[in-house]
């Protein structure tokens, strides 16, 4: 059965996610749809390398064991609650140090986003390269963008913020920097590949130059060519709290229409 996408937010994170805040928790969601308009959420906590977690004090093995301490939680609320509950994860791609989640822990979830673009986040692990340089951040999103789309996890699979340099302080300038043929390049691949794209927060974020509507022209032409391409997509605020979560939907959704992205071209997760 093919699940409704329209009304829909598959990047949520949790407590779980070390960069949320300790009291984000499902409920931080759940309590704030009807008033988003929402009948459906995921929630996509980070997958971490086992290094990251024990230098974060972090008792786990691996991040995909810290990750499945939601899932007792989330199949009782899906007893209770009139949304639709998903139960995604947000794994990490690295130039160096490969994938955080492996490619048989796919089984353990409904779906799976793909990070190609935390480079900043990480800077121990690209320490050999200039991070700070726009040319050399767009060097290593583009290269870790294709890399994401080849992974199969064996459950429907996206790549999430795609081409958005986190926290890099030059979003704007990487991103202007890719050509329209490069553009092309990445999101026909995506297509043969069968990876959705995400319409982001980094849509709105004052991070760029935002129009009257209050979105980026520099993101809304990374969507233009990805709809020309013929992706399919899904909306994902990226919410770690519940004011990155509330009044966020209607601007997610503005920015599909300004791209002509319809229902028909939502991502099907049967």
């Amino acid at each position: 059965m093919a699940i409704e996408l329209w009304n829909a937010d598959l990047h949520l994170h949790t407590n779980l996610s070390l960069c949320a805040p300790r009291d984000t928790t499902v409920h931080t969601f759940l309590d704030n749809c009807k008033g988003e308009g929402l009948d459906t959420i995921g929630i996509s906590n980070h997958i971490y390398l086992p290094e990251l977690l024990r230098s974060n004090g972090q008792p786990e093995a691996n991040g995909t064991e810290r990750a499945l301490k939601l899932l007792p939680e989330i199949k009782e609320l899906r007893k209770m609650s009139d949304v639709k509950l998903l139960f995604g994860c947000e794994g990490e791609t690295f130039r160096d140090q490969g994938i955080s989640l492996p490619l048989e822990d796919g089984r353990y979830f409904d779906y799976v986003l793909l990070a190609p673009s935390h480079i900043n986040n990480f800077p121990a692990f690209y320490a050999k390269y200039d991070i700070t340089s726009p040319d050399s951040l767009r060097d290593i999103i583009l290269e870790r963008f294709l890399f994401a789309c080849s992974l199969d996890y064996g459950v429907p699979t996206a790549i999430c913020h795609p081409l958005y340099p986190i926290i890099s302080g030059c979003e704007e300038a990487v991103v202007n920097g890719i050509s329209d043929s490069v553009l092309a390049d990445c999101f026909t691949t995506a297509v043969k590949c069968g990876k959705a794209i995400e319409i982001h927060a980094c849509l709105y974020r004052e991070t760029t130059t935002l129009d009257s509507e209050g979105l980026s022209p520099t993101y809304l032409r990374v969507l233009s060519a990805a709809k020309a391409c013929g992706c399919k997509f899904y909306f994902g605020s990226d919410a770690h709290r519940t004011s990155s979560f509330i009044g966020k939907h209607a601007l997610l959704h503005r920015a599909a229409e300004r791209v002509g992205i319809t229902k028909a071209d939502m991502w099907d997760m049967t």
